[in-house]
């Protein structure tokens, strides 16, 4: 909780001393009609981030999860401004992610084998609610945008009498321009929860 705590603040102060506008024309926010959040969509949902305080709310004005309010805050004031490239990478591929591949199976792979890997109808209709859309690798596959640049594609593959389903999570070449390699890891733990939840 104390890590998570300090990366939530300091991407509130790098939010807090960061230009507004050149967030708009890189991250794929825009501002409220008062100016006073930046809206966002994070898994097919609009966040608002105050421009006083860096605090995230939903819609409805509730606060989110210290995870989800500090990836929102990190890809706003990160985001290269470039658009996804349509080319996708595992984990394994991301800067240095040699050094938290375990863990990402383990977090973020693994529970979408169990839960989804001989319902692969369930895991498309658990996607659509965030935005998903069916795409063509593996046994099934879906693309979710996480962020307006930033999509990740969750690919299942079904078991067998040899082999139990195995289910991963790739990324956008682009991905390392918008977050880093330890945010990225977060973001994919984030997506199983939401899926599961």
């Amino acid at each position: 909780m104390c890590n998570e705590l300090t990366a939530h603040s300091a991407a509130v102060n790098d939010f807090i001393n960061s230009n507004l506008e050149e967030i708009i024309l890189t991250s794929g926010a825009f501002f409220s009609k008062d100016h006073n959040h930046l809206i966002i969509d994070y898994y097919n949902r609009k966040h608002y981030v105050s421009v006083q305080s860096g605090e995230v709310t939903t819609a409805s004005g509730d606060q989110v999860a210290l995870n989800d309010a500090t990836l929102i805050l990190q890809y706003i004031i990160q985001c290269s401004g470039l658009p996804p490239r349509g080319r996708w990478i595992s984990f394994l591929e991301l800067p240095d992610g040699i050094h938290h591949y375990v863990p990402f199976l383990n977090d973020a792979c693994n529970p979408i084998s169990r839960e989804f890997g001989n319902q692969p109808e369930k895991l498309l209709a658990r996607s659509k609610l965030l935005g998903g859309i069916p795409a063509s690798l593996g046994d099934c596959s879906v693309i979710i945008p996480a962020f307006p640049k930033l999509p990740l594609v969750v690919v299942m593959w079904e078991g067998d009498d040899e082999f139990p389903p195995k289910a991963t999570i790739l990324f956008d070449a682009i991905a390392p321009q918008q977050l880093s390699t330890a945010a990225l890891w977060v973001l994919g733990c984030e997506l199983t929860k939401k899926l599961i939840s």
